[in-house]
């Protein structure tokens, strides 16, 4: 079994700057650490756990919330913002483990951090109450909120500017002429999707143009929920010729829609959706979409929970990111 020393020959170093390494000391010089850090990754080397934990108090392991398995198995913007997370937090010598929520649920996450002794919370894209954060926030549970946010209260959180994001997209639209735009909207339990929702009637709002009813129609984030979204609209007699769909895989399934019901995208009625997922760019005609910058959101939030393990009094971060428009070839110039 391989130990500190062995890592300390191949490094060149001492034993003793090892274990800072391996500890998150920050009395280490950066090329040393970097040095380390490559010893250790050459050699699969795993510090011994237990050990750490009897010394420090602390598990070095940090959990991540995420909606349920079924949402989450099928969401590439889940894998890319866990994939992210999780590369910083190996980089800190943390390990990760998952927790998948009912949205619909009310969660204790104040037990849920005692039971599972870890040592932090990443909480991932739901509309927390005033009541569980303030009971997180009372019982000094270090945690991070992820595509969410409350600023009435002294809590980090790293978000997208949903709302801007929404609009952008309902002006892309607009400025190719389209009047009779419609939605499909997220999940009813997150703070994201209602953001997106007031992006899209803001942004009609601006250019006079009506947000109405029957053109608002509810989804869940999934492909099938944008399927059957856009066959209801086809089925009304009250077409509109624009459609924003709150994510990609909406959008993908109002597409699918579209085409089994001899329906041209973008030639009869242009969508566009909001993440920017890989997919977007493989399906055709390739999707316009928001990109938001989910990568990054994923390291801020995890670089965010760890410098408060590291520096328990430092302040709260409110960190808001731009998403930004990428045209492709869904979206057409309006007939009226």
């Amino acid at each position: 079994m391989l130990s500190q020393i062995d890592v300390a020959r191949k490094a060149g170093v001492s034993v003793m700057t090892v274990s800072r390494v391996v500890n998150g000391s920050s009395r280490v010089r950066k090329d040393t650490r970097e040095r380390v850090l490559k010893a250790i990754r050459e050699m699969s080397y795993y510090p011994n756990a237990a050990a750490r934990t009897l010394h420090h108090n602390r598990t070095n392991v940090v959990e991540v919330t995420i909606p349920h398995r079924d949402y989450f198995s099928s969401s590439e913007y889940f894998s890319e913002l866990i994939f992210s997370m999780e590369s910083v937090a190996r980089q800190r010598q943390y390990n990760v483990i998952f927790n998948p929520y009912d949205p619909a649920g009310d969660v204790d996450y104040a037990n849920l951090y005692r039971q599972r002794k870890v040592d932090g919370l990443l909480i991932v894209a739901l509309s927390m109450s005033r009541r569980q954060v303030k009971e997180l926030l009372e019982e000094h549970i270090p945690f991070v909120l992820v595509n969410s946010r409350r600023d009435d209260l002294p809590l980090s959180y790293v978000d997208v500017d949903n709302q801007r994001g929404a609009a952008l997209a309902v002006e892309h639209l607009i400025g190719l002429g389209h009047a009779r735009i419609a939605t499909i909207t997220g999940g009813p339990h997150t703070i994201n999707a209602l953001h997106r929702l007031q992006g899209y009637r803001a942004a009609l709002g601006r250019a006079g143009l009506p947000a109405r009813k029957q053109w608002i129609l509810p989804g869940n984030w999934s492909e099938e929920s944008g399927y059957e979204a856009l066959k209801k609209l086809l089925g009304q007699g009250d077409m509109p010729t624009a459609v924003f769909c709150a994510n990609d895989l909406m959008a993908v399934g109002a597409m699918r829609a579209a085409a089994d019901n001899g329906v041209d995208v973008p030639g009869d009625i242009s969508i566009i959706g909001f993440d920017d997922i890989r997919l977007a760019s493989f399906v055709n005609p390739r999707l316009t979409t928001v990109r938001q910058p989910i990568a990054q959101t994923g390291r801020e939030a995890a670089r965010v929970l760890l410098k408060k393990l590291a520096e328990p009094r430092s302040k709260a971060e409110k960190i808001v990111l731009l998403p930004e428009l990428v045209v492709r070839a869904s979206c057409a110039k309006g007939k009226g």
